[in-house]
């Protein structure tokens, strides 16, 4: 699943309080909340560094940040808050994609690993052909704290099991196809190094990430001038950003910039782009700014959110504090 679904989700299933915000009411750029986690320098070395092996037109960017242990997903126990839960599956979402791949047996060699964080790069994203999630191209980079032993059974199992297996970049990959509602899935994995874990949704992309891990380019991902960057809380454990994208709004549902209102989208031909910071160790509040040109498109974002929050008010112990904001 890529992080923007998981934005989304959580936009849409809680309570959003939309608070539309313009011009001199801008939050200060990085404020924290109370009680922020703070990140080590290595960390936040380390994460900047991996913004740049994502291919230049990403259109969205999320990450998690650990440590965090790689589990098994299931029901929620009944002593487990829905904030709790939340985390967890927000945490565990990268992986996702081995969970859908022969019932997990790949994902078994990774149950119990400490992750030092993940990182998700996100483009083009299209309709299903009828039910279930937006197609996209993508890539999960889940970085493991220590190195994974069984890292050539693991290369070698999947290979015996793959529809195909590749040599992409000087890098082993297994290819798997997976039918998910009317839509047919690729799904492709490496471990370019034994403690990072790439999960790719497209070939192209994945192709681009490894070169890019070694051959340094000459525009980052989602660059830092980006006004979304003064709008967001990095420090917090979970965070994703979104740069709309007007070359693809055409044919991306998601996007508000087709002007065109859809199911998944309000139209806005101002947007900006739209960020989400979450720490559920710390806060119950996550939140959301959307930022736009246009107080016409503030607006529209605004209600839109309004109008999900009574189906969705079951899920109270989250308050979700929405802003918006033009660059």
């Amino acid at each position: 699943m890529n992080k923007l679904v998981s934005v989304a989700l959580l936009i849409l299933t809680f309570n959003v309080l939309c608070q539309p915000l313009i011009g001199g009411q801008r939050r200060r750029a990085h404020s924290k909340p109370v009680g922020a986690v703070r990140e080590s320098k290595s960390s936040a070395d380390s994460i900047r560094e991996v913004l740049w092996w994502l291919p230049e037109d990403t259109e969205t960017v999320s990450v998690a940040r650990g440590p965090f242990k790689v589990v098994k997903l299931g029901e929620p126990s009944e002593d487990m808050s829905p904030t709790d839960y939340i985390g967890l599956v927000l945490s565990q979402s990268p992986l996702g994609y081995l969970a859908m791949i022969n019932d997990g047996a790949f994902l078994k060699h990774f149950i119990g690993r400490t992750v030092s964080f993940s990182i998700e790069g996100s483009r083009r994203f299209r309709a299903p052909k009828s039910l279930g999630g937006m197609r996209f191209e993508g890539c999960s980079i889940i970085m493991l704290e220590q190195d994974l032993p069984e890292r050539t059974a693991l290369l070698n199992q999947m290979a015996s099991q793959a529809k195909a297996f590749h040599n992409i970049e000087g890098h082993r990959v297994a290819e798997f196809e997976r039918k998910l509602e009317e839509d047919t899935w690729t799904f492709l994995f490496a471990m370019p190094a034994p403690n990072v874990l790439l999960c790719a949704t497209n070939q192209q992309f994945l192709a681009q990430v490894l070169n890019r891990m070694t051959h340094h380019g000459a525009r980052r991902a989602l660059p830092e001038a980006l006004p979304e960057w003064k709008h967001i809380n990095t420090e917090a454990q979970f965070w994703a950003v979104r740069h709309y994208d007007a070359g693809e709004a055409k044919d991306d549902p998601s996007s508000p910039l087709s002007g065109e209102e859809a199911p998944a989208n309000w139209p806005d031909t101002q947007a900006i782009g739209i960020v989400f910071d979450f720490d559920p160790a710390r806060s119950k509040i996550a939140t959301v700014r959307y930022l736009s040109r246009s107080e016409k498109g503030l607006k529209a974002f605004s209600d839109d959110m309004k109008k999900e929050r009574a189906p969705r008010a079951r899920i109270s112990s989250l308050s979700f504090v929405k802003r918006s904001r033009e660059s």
